[in-house]
């Protein structure tokens, strides 16, 4: 993938023509030449937005207010949803003979319910008389409600040892209140025909149980944050020459929460890896202490609260990180809840609560760079040009951007040997627009540039080149010590024309 965007956007003058973006054509006047054959390449004005149009496939661009610009790098983000996260109506299967029967709740250590909202599911209550003579059984669960009223069923069963008899209640809506982290079940069965009790069994199976609420103290378990990666595709395609400097980089951390209990996020693995590998540990002492994340009140079920969380320079050595050509960022959590241990606390969670985090970095474009070099490397055909005896291009930029310039072009075969190159010395053919008090370019800095190439020398590169790669070397205003801010109505008028000598005795 070929990138058309530098920091300071330099690059464009020579890759935009390759790129076959410029639709605008004229003359630049060549009066002053004496040629023999002189064509106008480009005539055109390249805006911003020309030059933010590939940048890569992983980046986003924003535009504030103030029309300054963004490039954001966005991780996948992360989802835990509370039935995913919680199991709270226990999927059981037990034997029942006597009454009542206190089932102990299998809840996590540490977890208090005080009562939960049945979703979906079923109790299934399987019964057996052992008597000669049929039954009646009442069958309750005091902890269990709908509408107010208790779990409460009647059925008949035949005597003289019948097969067990099934019968199936929805749970749906039952309200679950356990007692001493308990639910107790009892029956109660009599003889038909003279009202005496008398003893039964039972098999009570809970099949697929779900919640959807739940409100208590959840306990102070965790879940974890899988690792995670942003990619970070500005440094990918560069040289690692020269130096860039970002003046305001920041991870921000979004997280929507509508879990209705405190939770916290400590960060196990929290890196910026370089071009070449090199792993380079955040350090912030916010991170270290971990981050709480806002969360509905028992009044607000159903809401979703957001955090924002910015690590910048003010807080983290964040900037001397994104001041290397890192490519990646990546990161592992884990999610407390509870994490203050307050068991007085109430808390919530429904079927549809949910906790989602972001990662993004954020490179706002106001930084200094200085010689910092982008190589693009383009294919070469010359040969049907037998004619030509010799060369001279002529470039012309009326430059609206903050930023110096050195172009070197070089002219190279299959192997990347040099031929040839275009200029000697390198040409400084872009000249920084001055800036105000306020960072804004004031003007532009209009700058021509001549190339030319003799005979033997354009024999030798159509000979034997078939590429060039463009290399531009890059520098901010005041020899790279002075931050300055890109803007999206930034634009430069770009003009090139090439004169040819013609041989009147090639064929």
């Amino acid at each position: 993938m070929k990138i058309r965007y530098t920091l300071l956007a330099s690059l464009c003058i020579l890759t935009a023509i390759a790129c076959n973006k410029i639709e605008k054509l004229g003359n630049i006047n060549t009066d002053e030449w004496r040629p023999d054959v002189a064509i106008s390449l480009v005539n055109t004005t390249v805006t911003t937005q020309d030059l933010l149009e590939n940048y890569g496939e992983d980046t986003e661009i924003i535009v504030d207010q103030n029309q300054q610009l963004t490039l954001v790098y966005r991780s996948e983000g992360y989802s835990q949803e509370g039935e995913e996260l919680f199991q709270l109506i226990p999927d059981v299967n037990f034997p029942m003979n006597t009454s009542p029967f206190k089932l102990p709740y299998p809840l996590p250590a540490g977890v208090r319910i005080d009562y939960i909202v049945a979703k979906s599911g079923d109790i299934k209550i399987t019964s057996i008389n052992p008597h000669l003579e049929s039954i009646g059984i009442t069958f309750s669960i005091p902890e269990s409600t709908l509408n107010g009223d208790i779990f409460e069923k009647y059925w008949e069963l035949p005597g003289a040892f019948p097969a067990p008899f099934e019968n199936i209640y929805p749970l749906a809506d039952y309200i679950l209140r356990p007692e001493d982290d308990s639910i107790t079940f009892q029956y109660d069965a009599r003889i038909l025909s003279n009202d005496s009790m008398v003893a039964a069994a039972f098999v009570i199976d809970f099949v697929e149980p779900q919640f959807s609420y739940a409100e208590g103290f959840l306990g102070n378990g965790s879940f974890s944050i899988p690792r995670d990666t942003i990619e970070v595709d500005f440094f990918r395609y560069f040289n690692n020459d020269g130096s860039v400097f970002f003046e305001e980089p920041r991870m921000i951390l979004t997280v929507r929460n509508s879990f209705g209990f405190p939770v916290r996020a400590q960060f196990d693995v929290l890196n910026a890896v370089t071009k070449d590998g090199t792993v380079i540990p955040f350090s912030s002492t916010q991170l270290d202490d971990g981050v709480d994340f806002n969360y509905p009140s028992l009044t607000q079920v159903g809401e979703e609260k957001t955090t924002i969380f910015t690590i910048d320079k003010d807080n983290s050595n964040i900037a001397n990180i994104i001041g290397q050509p890192i490519v990646m960022f990546d990161y592992e959590a884990d999610i407390n809840i509870n994490p203050d241990n307050d068991t007085t606390l109430v808390g919530f969670v429904t079927d549809s609560s949910d906790f989602y985090l972001d990662a993004e970095i954020e490179l706002p474009l106001y930084g200094r760079v200085n010689g910092f070099v982008v190589n693009d490397t383009l294919a070469l055909e010359l040969g049907e040009y037998k004619k030509v005896e010799d060369v001279e291009f002529k470039l012309v930029v009326e430059n609206g951007f903050p930023t110096d310039a050195e172009i070197q072009v070089y002219f190279v075969d299959d192997d990347f040997a040099v031929i040839d190159q275009l200029l000697d010395p390198v040409e400084n053919a872009l000249v920084a627009a001055p800036v105000g008090p306020d960072g804004r370019v004031t003007m532009k800095e209009r700058k021509e540039t001549f190339a030319p190439i003799n005979k033997d020398r354009f024999t030798n590169i159509k000979n034997n080149a078939t590429q060039m790669i463009i290399s531009v070397g890059m520098t901010t205003i005041n020899d790279g010590t002075t931050s300055v801010r890109i803007y999206e109505d930034y634009n430069m008028d770009v003009k090139l024309g090439v004169i040819a000598g013609l041989d009147p005795d090639a064929e």
